[in-house]
């Protein structure tokens, strides 16, 4: 079992870049080269995040929700790189393209699961229609922006990076913050057997980035949800993206944490309506 699971890793995906096949929890593809709404999870999470969703979804239009690489019921990679928002983008559009996908696309993703979203546009924009992010955590870096500008970004790289030093205490704590409804998960996720995937999904998908840098350039019309209470949340970043790009449009909700709660229910399933009315430009 060990060298298989080596073989597949090590050789298969990595040397060969031989996309991984994910779960699917839900799947609507039944209409050829109609629109696809394609729900991305976050960090920890899994595709049942999306189940109130996806009666939202127009009956002329399809839908896909899987389990990201690591979380859920996909596999368990062994392999760091794996876990980038751009390689989960690759497998994201394998598996789609595996189950019928044939027209194009509206990506919602909630907090890394945006991330995902915006490398997936970034690769494959001509089948793109629009972007929905939810609770994005997008961090600039030296490279983007003077040090100084850089304090928020920088202290939660690095409450991320102490945290992962204490895998029981993280673990303990997503299952308090899940069953106090704070989290943005569905159900608590996180167990000592998929540690490794939370802590390489953190290192290489969400301290490690440059989201900002591709949203400020899209061309691809973008909604952006998030809480002025979510502490994962910088929103001058957001604010700056918007100002250089105006086909970013914010939704700032007063109350609205990280997790998806009514209030933030409402702004997704009305950028949904929006998505289908619009027209690619």
């Amino acid at each position: 079992m060990a060298a298989k699971r080596k073989f597949r890793d090590q050789i298969l995906h990595k040397m060969l870049h031989v996309p991984y096949r994910l779960r699917v929890r839900y799947k609507r593809l039944r209409r050829p080269f109609a629109v696809t709404y394609v729900f991305i999870h976050g960090l920890a999470d899994t595709g049942e995040l999306w189940q109130p969703f996806i009666e939202n979804v127009p009956a002329n239009c399809n839908y896909i929700v899987v389990d990201l690489l690591g979380h859920g019921d996909s596999y368990l990679a062994q392999t760091r790189r794996m876990y980038s928002a751009r390689e989960q983008a690759r497998h994201l559009l394998a598996t789609c393209l595996t189950n019928g996908l044939s027209g194009p696309v509206v990506l919602v993703g909630h907090s890394f699961g945006s991330l995902v979203a915006i490398e997936f546009a970034s690769m494959y924009k001509g089948i793109v229609k629009r972007c929905i992010l939810v609770a994005p955590p997008i961090y600039r870096d030296s490279s983007q922006t003077g040090a100084a500008r850089l304090r928020q970004d920088n202290l939660l790289r690095e409450i991320y990076r102490q945290a992962l030093k204490t895998p029981k205490a993280v673990v303990a704590g997503y299952d308090l913050y899940s069953k106090l409804g704070l989290a943005g998960f569905s159900e608590t996720q996180l167990t000592q057997d998929n540690f490794s995937a939370f802590r390489d999904t953190l290192l290489a998908g969400i301290i490690s980035q440059n989201a900002s840098r591709k949203l400020a350039e899209t061309r691809i019309d973008t909604d952006i949800i998030y809480g002025k209470l979510d502490p994962f949340i910088v929103e001058k970043n957001l604010k700056h993206i918007a100002e250089k790009n105006q086909r970013v449009t914010l939704h700032s909700l007063a109350t609205a944490t990280h997790a998806i709660r009514q209030r933030t229910r409402r702004s997704v399933v009305s950028c949904m309506k929006k998505a289908i009315k619009s027209k690619s430009k």
